[in-house]
């Protein structure tokens, strides 16, 4: 068995990249290959941007990175800084988004680089498969802001973009991320979302509540076949096509 999977991954790891993607059960970066360019993505959760190569691949003219943690923003904002200018432009904001405006919070700081911090605390799944990751203690206050006064603060024109992906990585908090784009919410071609079946965060957004108000909203899951859909992972929504 061993031997056997120890070929497989040889195997993968030499296929071209639009084939490796398809064999992985996730067909996120396949399905948005093929739809490149992107002219517009949103991330929101964007720890220190790791993405920003793959969106550059993507031919994206605009990406919005939203950040919560101040002080992972300051990362962020030097990272961005030292990355070399190409067509893409690459904004920042500093910010917890939600449903509402105005709304102060209490974000709870994890160790490690701060990409578990949320404003939930870990549940007991997430203990258990991540037990060296935990709170600090160290809680901060944040006021909160929709993404869509976010957007509108950008000044961004979706009159002006072809296509556009909206990301949402925000431990447990998706679905009030969601909430509060309001009618810009059709705007968006393509949603990837982290999304759990099971309490990875105590009063975390499940699967099935997100899956219903993005159903509700004509968007149609396309990453997996549901049986499929992970615990706790990533998934992509688009607005027209099957794949």
């Amino acid at each position: 068995m061993r031997f056997a999977k120890g070929l497989e991954t040889w195997i993968k790891n030499r296929l071209p990249n639009s084939l490796r993607d398809r064999f992985n059960n996730n067909k996120y970066r396949y399905i948005i290959r093929k739809e490149k360019p992107l002219d517009l993505i949103v991330h929101v959760g964007a720890h220190y941007a790791e993405d920003r190569f793959f969106y550059e691949e993507l031919g994206a003219k605009d990406v919005l990175w939203i950040e919560a943690d101040p002080n992972t923003y300051k990362v962020l904002q030097a990272t961005l800084d030292s990355h070399p200018e190409n067509i893409t432009r690459h904004k920042i904001e500093c910010a917890l988004v939600s449903s509402v405006n105005d709304n102060v919070y209490e974000f709870q700081r994890f160790n490690g680089d701060g990409a578990s911090s949320s404003i939930y605390n870990a549940g007991k799944i997430h203990k258990e498969r991540f037990s060296e990751v935990r709170e600090t203690g160290d809680v901060i206050k944040l006021k909160s802001k929709t993404l869509h006064s976010i957007m509108n603060s950008h000044g961004i024109d979706f009159n002006q973009k072809n296509k556009s992906m909206l990301v949402v990585d925000v431990q447990g908090h998706e679905l009030s991320v969601l909430e509060g784009t309001g009618d810009l919410i059709s705007q968006f071609d393509f949603l990837k979302c982290e999304v759990s079946k099971v309490e990875m965060y105590k009063g975390g957004t499940k699967f099935k509540d997100l899956d219903n108000f993005l159903k509700n909203n004509q968007f149609k899951l396309s990453s997996h076949p549901y049986w499929r859909v992970p615990d706790h992972g990533d998934v992509l929504y688009s607005k027209y096509k099957d794949y």
